[in-house]
């Protein structure tokens, strides 16, 4: 895929994502009360989409791990 592509929140994502390892409920946190919150203001309607878009393209990897009495979560 090609930089033009990536939508700003994808974007944003990477970006985070460049630096480390991150759930979807990190990167808000992050564009949010990080270094990263004067860029954009993403949503979890808008970050989730982004990251299985990502991961569909093979730009990140994810994985699942299991939590006891909860979900599993997916880290990026």
């Amino acid at each position: 895929m090609p930089a033009e592509a990536l939508s700003p929140v994808s974007t944003l994502c990477l970006s985070i994502l460049h630096h480390g390892e991150a759930t979807g409920y990190e990167i808000k946190k992050e564009s949010v009360e990080g270094d990263y919150r004067y860029f954009i203001d993403a949503s979890y309607g808008s970050i989730y989409p982004a990251l299985a878009r990502l991961a569909a393209d093979g730009l990140v990897t994810v994985r699942e791990e299991t939590q006891s009495g909860r979900p599993s979560r997916k880290i990026y």
